[in-house]
């Protein structure tokens, strides 16, 4: 009898301790500081994510461009037009 008074006793004081904490938190978060000690941690968290974005592109951009640097240069406009009519005369022989 003892034991189920204590165990229930117990309980009770638990959840009574647990809503009390809750009030307490609900009604600090509530507060102007809590409030814009929020938005400070989410806007940190924000600009966190935004420089490690702008990091990873920066890194993109920089390997692209080691990559356009070591392929071998495009054909000249005149070495293009050759090339374009020597095509158009290989296809003109073929449709003959």
């Amino acid at each position: 009898m003892d034991f189920m008074l204590g165990f229930i006793l117990g309980g009770a004081a638990g959840v009574g301790v647990l809503l009390a904490a809750a009030r307490i938190r609900r009604w600090l978060g509530r507060s102007e500081a809590g409030r814009l000690a929020a938005e400070n941690r989410e806007l940190k968290r924000r600009l966190a994510a935004k420089d490690r974005h702008i990091a990873k592109m920066l890194a993109e951009t920089e390997r692209l461009a080691d990559k356009l640097g070591k392929t071998p240069p495009l054909l000249k406009e005149n070495d293009k037009l050759i090339e374009y009519k020597r095509i158009l005369a290989i296809t003109q022989e073929g449709s003959k």
